[in-house]
Parts: structure tokens; sequence; C-alpha cells
């Protein structure tokens, strides 16, 4: 299983091959991205960030699971559930 930091660099990567084909995706991949490591680095995220993140990543993950070459949403949903719920230190 790979761990969130390779996650993040995984939905990174993805967003910059996918920013010219198609900006959902793209904008998508940043974010998760971006939230993953936010997560890593113990800052606080809101719920409504959160759980829009994980809707689009639903849909998209529901849209294009057969195409070659698309993201794994599934992972990255999976990943941002894990450190959500995961306990913070205040």
């Amino acid at each position: 299983m790979a761990s969130p930091a390779e996650v993040a660099n995984d939905m990174a990567a993805h967003g910059q091959y996918w920013d010219k084909r198609d900006r959902r995706i793209a904008l998508a991949c940043r974010q998760a991205a971006s939230l993953i490591r936010a997560f890593l680095a113990g800052e606080r995220v809101d719920g409504r960030t959160y759980g829009g993140l994980h809707a689009r990543l639903l849909r998209l993950e529901a849209r294009g699971a057969n195409l070659q070459g698309y993201p794994n949403f599934f992972r990255a949903r999976e990943t941002l559930s894990a450190l959500y719920a995961k306990p913070r230190v205040r």
C-alpha cells in the first residue's frame, strides 16, 4: 500500500498531466494532493473543504474508472478518509 505522501505526489503528477486535457480532473488532482499534504503537515482542514473534495472524487471515480491513464481517485479518497478520521492533536 502506498504511503499518503506517495499518493499526494501521484495526484500532483496527474494534475500536471491532465492540466491541458480536462480542467476538472486536473483541479481535483491538485486539490487532493494539497489536502493530503495539509493533513500530513498537521494543519487544520475544515469539513466543507474535505466534504466537497470527497464528493468530487466520488463523482470522478464513477465517471471514468475504466479509462486508461485515469487517476486513481479511489486511492486518493481512501487516503483522505483515513487521514480525516485520524485523531488530531490540538
